[in-house]
């Protein structure tokens, strides 16, 4: 049998680590995996799919409100004005399109980024960076004929008693 030396930190870590791998939810997922931070990506759709939205200068609007603000505010006209309700859908976009407005329509694709062993260092990722993701969430990767992941899961369950999750 060989011996391999680690320093006391590393030796904490990777018990924690193996600890938290032998109790996380396994979400009915056999191992080798891993989590990744899944988000929703902005992509864009064909004309008349998806969602409709007006972009400008890298804004972008699509709610009634906004489209409103937008044609008063080109119209110079006053928030309390009715004159805004009284217009037909297709004065609303020559409005929008004078303004320098662009229809486009678009729809969210789910994205993975990144990776982490445990849920629980994936959910803290998200927790402290969240404002650089769109909706994100953990979701779980299954790493199918990955012997090298296989075997690195197996050795860190087996650390600390436990064993690798079939």
């Amino acid at each position: 049998m060989k011996t391999i030396e680690v320093t006391d930190e590393m030796y904490k870590f990777l018990m924690n680590l193996s600890n938290e791998l032998n109790i996380q939810n396994h979400r009915l997922t056999a191992m080798p995996y891993f989590f990744q931070i899944q988000t929703q990506e902005q992509v864009p759709a064909p004309e008349d799919s998806g969602t409709e939205a007006w972009h400008y200068d890298g804004l972008i609007i699509e709610t009634d409100e906004e489209i409103e603000e937008a044609v008063n505010e080109f119209k110079e006209w006053d928030e309390a004005t009715t004159k805004f309700n009284h217009l037909e859908n297709y004065e609303i976009e020559e409005i929008l399109e004078a303004a320098g407005w662009s229809k486009i329509w678009y729809e969210y694709k789910e994205k993975l980024e990144n990776s982490f062993l445990t849920a629980k260092s994936c959910k803290e990722h998200i927790e402290a960076n969240n404002y650089h993701y769109n909706k994100p969430v953990d979701y779980l990767s299954y790493a199918s004929r990955n012997p090298e992941l296989e075997m690195v899961m197996k050795f860190l369950c087996e650390l600390s008693g436990g064993k690798i999750h079939k």
